[in-house]
């Protein structure tokens, strides 16, 4: 009907709202009434009377609580377990005082469970809370993971997956260790790893790091091995069944060949550094012998280097490559700079009938600079002794056999200048080139002469000179 605005209504309302009140308290009265003589029965008859009915019901629903999880108040019941996990995450051994726990984690009655579950198989993390958060454990998933992540990082519990935390728990896969590393042995192989370059950081676990050394270890192998001339291939078997191991099973094995793997990681180390060093100068050495002509003294030097091929001779001591590569740089040097000198006497000879022609001497020093350029003829080949990968870089320019061919086109280079030089001192001058032909007597020859001579007068009637080539 809404709020009053009379007096009457006003007081209507009022004694409404007091008998409303008396009413509840009449309600409550009774209510207490009853629960004071309430009583509490657990399921099979037992009555529960510790105090009032609240303490009544508490300790009844404590009870239900034991009956349906009895493993959990003895052995799991705390309260910062949250605050245990965060710091077991982050690699601290004192994880558990944070639920007043001072022992050695193993120790602790849910690790003691833990461990028996997982025993000789290979249990994964949903196994394992699956197991615990239900009957007639109840244990909290912080709880579960904290101990779990604490007996991997005291190596109690060994798995393949690599800075383990809440979220990937579920996904990994457990196995109890056999064997524990103690401090000094862990000091031991860190020390090894330190040789390969590999710095394990203090409180983490050092078993990924092997993963790291042993690939290291195979790949060295694989450099100073394999293809000739490199020595035969070493078998890697024994590295293959360390890696098969597991855990603290392979560090341990590890351990026990601590001696043969540091000295076989600085021989073999020491053996790359070589082969990287004489690697490209065999590569350069093949080059060459490619690129060398063919006589006694070459195939004597084909036949030692295919020794050093065939008997895996790269890593030898004395090096036998770059003596070797010495010796036939020497060889193609000479053969090289024979060609040059050919090349550069007949360029002298050339050059002097060019400079004493009575055509190329009326042309002026830019017009013979600009046809000598045009016709490759303003320098002689340079003569001197070079390196190996000098002369590498010249023979794949200029083989042995091109320079054959250079050397027979020096003529015709200087006739080209030649002729160049004629058209400009003589604009009128003509080219011509004898005829082709067969001539099998006397009378073929006359007859070729008279040809060849008339047709030289007649150009000669139309040009100032004629040039032949």
């Amino acid at each position: 009907m809404g709020l009053p605005s009379t007096t009457e209504g006003e007081q209507a309302r009022k004694s409404m709202d007091t008998r409303l009140s008396m009413s509840k308290t009449a309600i409550e009265d009774l209510i207490a009434k009853i629960a004071e003589e309430a009583a509490i029965y657990l399921a099979g008859g037992n009555a529960v009377d510790v105090g009032n009915i609240r303490d009544n019901v508490e300790e009844a629903l404590k009870n239900i609580a034991d009956r349906q999880f009895p493993e959990f108040k003895s052995k799991a019941d705390a309260l910062r377990w949250g605050q245990a996990l965060t710091k077991a995450m982050a690699g601290n051994p004192d994880a558990l005082n944070e639920i007043n726990f001072r022992g050695e984690v193993q120790t602790h009655p849910i690790a003691a469970e833990i461990l028996r579950f997982i025993g000789n198989a290979n249990k994964t993390g949903k196994d394992i809370r699956g197991l615990f958060m239900k009957s007639p454990y109840g244990w909290s998933q912080d709880a579960i993971d904290t101990i779990i992540i604490l007996l991997k990082n005291a190596q109690q519990i060994s798995t393949t997956e690599t800075n383990l935390n809440a979220a990937k728990i579920n996904g990994a896969t457990f196995k109890k260790e056999v064997h524990i590393i103690g401090a000094s042995d862990k000091i031991k192989i860190k020390s090894l790893f330190l040789v390969a370059g590999i710095n394990c950081p203090p409180n983490q676990e050092i078993f990924p790091y092997s993963n790291e050394f042993l690939a290291k270890l195979k790949a060295l192998a694989h450099a100073i091995s394999g293809d000739a001339p490199r020595q035969e291939p070493i078998n890697t078997n024994f590295i293959k069944d360390i890696e098969n191991k597991e855990g603290n099973e392979r560090l341990l094995d590890i351990l026990e060949q601590k001696d043969d793997l540091e000295a076989k990681y600085k021989e073999w180390t020491s053996k790359a550094a070589i082969v990287r060093e004489r690697e490209p100068l065999w590569s350069l050495l093949l080059d060459l012998i490619n690129q060398a002509p063919d006589d006694a003294e070459m195939d004597e030097i084909k036949k030692e280097v295919d020794a050093i091929n065939d008997n895996r001779l790269l890593l030898q001591e004395p090096d036998a490559v770059q003596p070797m590569l010495t010796k036939l740089a020497a060889k193609l040097n000479k053969e090289l700079n024979k060609l040059k000198e050919e090349y550069n006497g007949l360029y002298d000879t050339m050059m002097a009938d060019l400079q004493a022609n009575q055509y190329f001497s009326k042309i002026t020093p830019e017009q013979k600079h600009l046809i000598l350029a045009k016709n490759q003829l303003l320098h002689k080949s340079e003569i001197k002794i070079l390196q190996a990968q000098a002369l590498q870089y010249q023979l794949q320019k200029l083989s042995f056999v091109n320079w054959k061919t250079k050397i027979a086109a020096l003529s015709g280079q200087f006739q080209s200048a030649l002729e160049e030089a004629i058209l400009l001192s003589a604009p009128k001058a003509v080219s011509f080139s004898l005829p082709r032909g067969t001539i099998c007597n006397q009378t073929d020859i006359d007859n070729y002469v008279a040809t060849v001579k008339k047709e030289l007068e007649d150009l000669l009637k139309q040009s100032t000179s004629i040039i032949l080539k």
